[in-house]
């Protein structure tokens, strides 16, 4: 099926949706930072349900928010587009890095119509980990140089944690999404100061926990500790950076068995 693309309003500005029609419940698909729906596009097309990829409010092609807004907002401007394109459930609901947590916020903020989660990698970072990150993205977003370093940084970025033969058009199109963002970091600092393990206590849904070896994978251990008895943590020793691109059948075949549509 073809990807629909329309834009709703939120209490933080215009989002950007990205749906593929389907059967059964719907499965959101919420993003890495500084990525957007688009990252999603491949996955959609190998599901046979309903997908709704949003772009996060001041990333892809949705308005920039009015200030910097904590990770709960970034949350409830998602929960305002998924009302607005009328998506009240029960659906279940695909995270990924930042957009792990705001999965996990997503169910709070929406009691009742989320039957199932899932999350790929988790940013549990100690605060040594999270005052550099903060010092790197300190620096966004981008300010334009005359001599379009600013470009050349933004480009070169985008091959790190990743070993050659590179795809250079999966490259291009990350690059794209960085400098679209509007602030890149933004969502990554809203995502420091978020309660994980308060949050995943509180969780009311069946949770599962997809670990690829990527640059976050020891983060990601972290969170074994604080899982409920009844979630499932899965090890994909296999898979590193770029899963729903490299490995996007084996993520499919996953996304089906343990988000089932029935």
């Amino acid at each position: 099926m073809p990807v629909t693309r329309r834009i709703f309003p939120t209490r933080f500005g215009q989002m950007h949706l990205r749906s593929v029609e389907g059967r059964g419940a719907p499965l959101v698909l919420l993003h890495m930072s500084p990525r957007s729906g688009e990252m999603w596009e491949e996955l959609q097309g190998r599901l046979t349900r309903a997908t709704y990829a949003p772009d996060r409010i001041g990333y892809g092609l949705s308005e920039a928010p009015p200030w910097a807004l904590s990770l709960e907002q970034y949350a409830q401007s998602t929960v305002d587009a998924l009302n607005a394109a009328v998506i009240m459930g029960p659906f279940d609901v695909l995270g990924i890095h930042v957009g792990s947590l705001e999965a996990i916020e997503l169910v709070h903020q929406m009691p009742g119509h989320v039957r199932r989660l899932a999350v790929v990698g988790m940013p549990l970072f100690t605060p040594e980990e999270q005052q550099r990150q903060m010092e790197k993205y300190s620096e966004q977003p981008l300010k334009p140089a005359t001599e379009g370093g600013h470009v050349l940084g933004a480009w070169r970025g985008c091959f790190a944690f990743r070993q050659p033969p590179y795809d250079l058009a999966d490259v291009h199109r990350r690059f794209v999404e960085h400098v679209l963002a509007a602030n890149p970091g933004a969502a990554f600092r809203a995502a420091s100061s978020y309660p994980i393990e308060r949050k995943l206590k509180a969780l009311k849904v069946p949770l599962v926990v997809f670990a690829p070896h990527d640059d976050i994978y020891e983060q990601t251990l972290r969170v074994k500790p604080m899982l409920k008895p009844d979630a499932v943590y899965i090890d994909l020793p296999t898979i590193g950076q770029d899963p729903f691109h490299i490995a996007v059948d084996r993520m499919a075949d996953l996304v089906q068995r343990y988000l089932p549509v029935e």
